[in-house]
Formats: structure tokens, C-alpha cells, sequence
């Protein structure tokens, strides 16, 4: 996150997002996200999710759901895995039945459903919540103020903003101490590294850590990234992703292979990384499946790495 030079990141977003969130007709409020501005009803009740970012958001301020996606859930979400909340697809297709059945006054989709955005607004009205991993927290601080003023609660908005907004600020002094470090998503056996700018780049981009990999030293797409590779490049710090303990499947199915045995090898531990303690699984479900992009799953990412960096001394 870039330092502001005059308002604080929460006190930016806030003024520079509050101001549109005004009256559109007498009933209903215009919304601004990802693809625009929507007018929505204000307090809706009916709402349909199908971004699990977005339901963290609304976990958080106490609003309302009716519909979500059928989807792995981390424990703090499982509350939405019971017969109040019905099931409205995936979070890449919707059922259309159920829709019908719920009548929603609002739909949100975002990342993986946003495809979706034009079909869904001819049903309710739509918001695209997506994110951008090199604006992250800006599009953050814009989800959660115009959530928080949709359902009257503007001050916990910025509560909880100013909240991450100090998290993040230790996390990127004790990242900035840190040595170079490697991230790699691990899928069973194959591994694939990420460097500033990419999918996952938001480690670096956003939270300052330091790269061992410059985007132009990444892989050419298809060609196998392995353990020899990670010995050779030495890093200090190794942080892995577990693809496929964040979804609960591996592709094509078959036997799901946990990333703390596959790293559990000679190259690995040969790595300043292996004799240093400094091999990190971070969290795959806060990682893979909501991009670090609800409040609670960043606040539990950012805790996950104050810890191992003051395990190792950093301060």
C-alpha cells in the first residue's frame, strides 16, 4: 500500500467514496463498484452473494443474506452452510431456479462470478464487489464504505477500515526487514511461483514483502517450475499456497497430496529457507479462495505473517 501524502488511506477512500452513495430515488441509493454505479434499494433484505469477499464484508457488518454459492468455506463462514440460507449455484454459475424462488432486491457478484454481471442485472440489481490485486485495499475500502452505507452503518465502516489500515502498517514494517523471500502455489506436486505483479502478487505489490523472483525471471507459461529451481535460487523465505487444500479437491480428482509433505524434501531443506525454519503455509483458504479480499480473512493473513516474521526475530 503507497503512503498517502496527506489524508491517511481510510480517510481518503472514505471522502473520496462516500459523496456518490447518495439518493437516486426516494427508496433506493446508487452504489458504486467495479463496472460502475447501481441504484439499489436501501436496507436491502433479500440479498444473493456470490463473491465470497463480499459475504465475509457483510458477515462482518451484521448484514443480511438470503442466497449464497455453494463453495468450501472457511470456519468463521460455515454459519452460511445451514437450511436459513439457500443455495444459489456456484460461485461461477448461478441457479436460476433458486433465484426465482428468493426474489432478491440485490445481487453482488465479484472475482469469479463477475462473468456473470450483465445476466444477473436483468433479474435485480447487481454489483460487481471485484477487486484488482495492485489496488486491493483501495477497492477493499470501496466495498466495505458502500456496504456500510447501504446498510446505515457508515461509522463501523470506517471502524473496520481503520482497522486494516493499521494492520497492514506493521505487517509492512516487519516485511520490509525482511530477507528476499519465493511464493509458490502448490498444486499436489507441481508449484508455481508468483512474483510482484502476478496473481498472488499482493505479498510484494501491496504488504512490501521482498522478491527472490522478478516478474521477468517467472517461467514461461507451461514450462515445469521444480525443487531443483527453488534450490538453486536459495531464497530466505518460502511461502506456499495449497491450492487444493483451499477447494477440498485436486484437478481431475484423485488424492489430495497436503503442501507440508511435498515440501518436505532435500532441496527444500537445503534453502536458507529449510535451515532457518522460514518455509510459511499460509493460510489457502484466506489466500486462494477470497484473494485476501474480505476484512476477516486479511485481518487472520496478516496476523499469520506478523507472527512468523517476529518468530524470526523481526521487530
Amino acid at each position: 500500500m503507497r503512503v498517502l501524502q496527506r489524508r491517511t488511506w481510510v480517510a481518503a477512500m472514505v471522502a473520496g467514496l462516500s459523496a456518490p452513495l447518495g439518493w437516486a430515488a426516494p427508496s433506493t441509493v446508487l452504489v458504486q463498484h467495479a463496472q460502475g454505479a447501481t441504484a439499489v434499494p436501501q436496507r436491502p433484505q433479500r440479498v444473493v452473494v456470490y463473491d465470497l469477499a463480499t459475504l465475509d464484508t457483510m458477515q462482518a457488518l451484521g448484514m443480511a443474506v438470503r442466497g449464497v454459492p455453494q463453495a468450501q468455506l472457511p470456519p468463521y463462514l460455515a454459519g452460511y452452510v445451514n437450511a436459513r440460507y439457500t443455495v444459489a449455484g456456484s460461485l461461477f454459475e448461478p441457479d436460476y431456479a433458486a433465484l426465482s424462488q428468493i426474489r432478491p432486491d440485490l445481487i453482488i457478484v465479484g472475482g469469479r462470478s463477475a462473468a456473470k454481471y450483465e445476466a444477473l442485472g436483468k433479474i435485480a440489481p447487481t454489483l460487481d464487489f471485484s477487486v484488482r490485486g495492485d489496488h486491493l485495499l483501495q477497492d477493499m475500502a470501496r466495498n466495505i464504505t458502500q456496504l456500510a452505507q447501504l446498510s446505515g452503518q457508515p461509522a463501523q465502516g470506517e471502524a473496520l477500515l481503520a482497522r486494516l489500515e493499521r494492520e497492514v502498517g506493521v505487517v509492512r514494517h516487519l516485511a520490509a526487514q525482511a530477507e528476499p523471500g519465493l511464493l509458490l502455489m502448490a498444486v499436489n506436486e507441481r508449484i508455481l511461483p508468483n512474483a510482484p505483479g502476478s496473481r498472488f502478487g499482493f505479498l510484494f505489490d501491496v504488504l512490501g514483502a521482498r522478491s527472490a523472483l522478478r516478474a521477468q525471471d517467472l517461467p514461461a507459461r507451461g514450462t515445469v517450475y521444480d525443487f531443483d529451481a527453488v534450490a538453486r535460487l536459495d531464497p530466505a523465505w518460502i511461502y506456499v499456497i495449497d491450492r487444493n487444500a483451499a477447494t477440498g479437491s485436486a484437478p481431475g480428482g484423485g488424492a489430495l497430496i497436503p503442501s507440508q509433505q511435498v515440501f518436505d524434501n532435500a532441496q527444500v531443506r537445503g534453502t536458507q529457507a529449510g535451515r532457518k525454519g522460514q518455509v510459511v503455509f499460509l493460510d489457502p483458504k484466506g489466500w486462494y479462495l477470497l484473494g485476501s479480499a474480505g476484512p476477516t480473512a486479511l485481518l487472520g493473513n496478516l496476523a499469520q505473517l506478523q507472527q512468523v516474521y517476529r518468530a524470526a526475530g523481526l521487530r
